[in-house]
């Protein structure tokens, strides 16, 4: 793990060997509620063959200092702040869940400073189960044992979904909870459309936390955007299903500079 300091914090951060490289493109993971670095394990050598890739882990979460937010736009402040501080310039986003909605927003508050965005398991309002809500302050491993059910395909292995509750037993309850009710919070359903950057949007067809529908949305509201629903996969497709998630990611990148380059 590598840190920065940013505003007398430390922030904490996965990043491929090597570093940034000179000609590879940037690629910028931004984990969901309760996740961390981890949440993207079986993304991490595959991305770092051909592209610069970085995961952050938000205030509270993981390594990083902090006690986690309560809205999305302070967490959008957070990544921005830590873009500009290791100086990154232009990236891709990559944003799972709460991530993806951290990544809208950025989309429009600091479009300048993004290439293309992939969206994963994300909408445009991300409405919570006030069975959460309540569960996370009174039950707390009984919540995040029903969060990894839902978060799971039903075809998905018990172990899979086991490692899922391990994960997200890591993230303190009233991290979790900030997490949740920011998610609650979050409502973009009338500027979505206002996205003017290459758009990924991604979602397993099991999906039961943030359904196919969501992501139909947001097809349909982001002008250009590509949409792919992954198979016998849920909410969390890049864990799942790894291969098919990590190609379909690369593909759209690869687009984007050929596009570029023949210009």
């Amino acid at each position: 793990m590598a840190f920065v300091l940013i505003e007398g914090k430390q922030v904490s951060y996965w990043i491929g060997s090597g570093g940034v490289i000179k000609g590879k493109e940037i690629i910028l993971f931004i984990h969901g509620a309760g996740g961390g670095q981890h949440t993207w394990n079986h993304q991490k050598a595959f991305f770092e063959r051909e592209f610069s890739p970085i995961m952050i882990e938000l205030p509270g979460h993981g390594e990083s200092d902090g006690e986690g937010e309560e809205e999305i736009g302070r967490y959008a402040e957070h990544v921005y702040s830590f873009m500009k501080a290791l100086n990154l310039g232009k990236v891709f986003l990559i944003g799972h869940s709460m991530g993806g909605a951290i990544v809208q927003t950025l989309a429009l508050t600091h479009s300048k400073e993004i290439k293309g965005i992939i969206l994963l398991g994300t909408g445009a309002k991300l409405r919570v189960l006030p069975t959460i809500l309540n569960g996370i302050k009174n039950n707390f491993e009984g919540a995040v044992r029903m969060i990894a059910r839902l978060a799971y395909s039903r075809k998905a292995p018990p172990e899979l979904i086991e490692q899922g509750v391990s994960d997200l037993m890591q993230c303190r309850p009233e991290v979790l909870y900030g997490d949740f009710l920011a998610c609650d919070r979050f409502d973009m359903m009338n500027e979505v459309e206002k996205i003017d950057l290459p758009t990924l949007v991604l979602c397993g067809e099991d999906e039961e936390l943030t359904s196919v529908k969501y992501a139909q949305f947001l097809h349909q509201r982001i002008k250009g955007s590509r949409l792919e629903i992954l198979p016998q996969a849920g909410h969390m497709a890049m864990i799942e299903l790894p291969s098919v998630f990590n190609e379909k990611v690369s593909e759209f990148i690869k687009a984007f500079v050929l596009r570029i380059k023949d210009r």
